[in-house]
């Protein structure tokens, strides 16, 4: 009897593995759309007196679609803002600039949009946008997002050598 228990562990181990081999190779298959776009992610919070007030999140949308997104119409961001203020606070008390410069135009991202579904980090309590820049040749883009009076994150992306 004692002889058995090995041999029933052993199986039982084997058929388990086998039933589970295709979940985990899907769990852990290759994707490069989203390793771009978590390449080409910055994040940062607002803090006021240890209090996180937002957290920002910024992707480079240019290099992950460059057919959709060219440089030559401008430079295009998918922000993401979680925030425990009251939004029209945030609304009213906001800016975004890149290298100093105003965004073009600001659009509210919805969960049933496909960009949304495609980008890295998204959450339910997270208001997302799409946000147009004016072209620029400069190699270093740094996005500043503050909420006054709170403060301001800086996220920096450094475009990459043309090939």
């Amino acid at each position: 009897m004692k002889k058995l228990y090995p041999l029933l562990l052993a199986a039982l181990i084997g058929l388990g593995g086998c039933s589970a081999k295709n979940e985990m190779a899907q769990l852990f298959s290759h994707d490069p759309l989203y390793e771009k776009a978590v390449a080409y992610t910055r994040e940062g919070q607002i803090v006021k007196e240890l209090e996180t007030k937002a957290a920002v999140s910024a992707t480079l949308l240019n290099e992950i679609f460059p057919k959709k997104y060219s440089y030559d119409k401008g430079v295009y961001f998918f922000v993401g803002i979680v925030s425990p203020l009251d939004p029209e606070e945030i609304q009213k008390n906001y800016r975004i600039t890149m290298n100093g410069e105003s965004p073009l135009s600001i659009k509210r991202v919805d969960e049933e949009d496909t960009l949304y579904k495609l980008m890295p980090n998204v959450n339910r309590w997270g208001k997302y946008f799409l946000v147009t820049f004016p072209p620029t040749s400069a190699k270093r883009l740094t996005i500043d997002f503050g909420i006054y009076p709170y403060g301001s994150v800086k996220l920096t992306f450094q475009r990459p050598l043309p090939r």
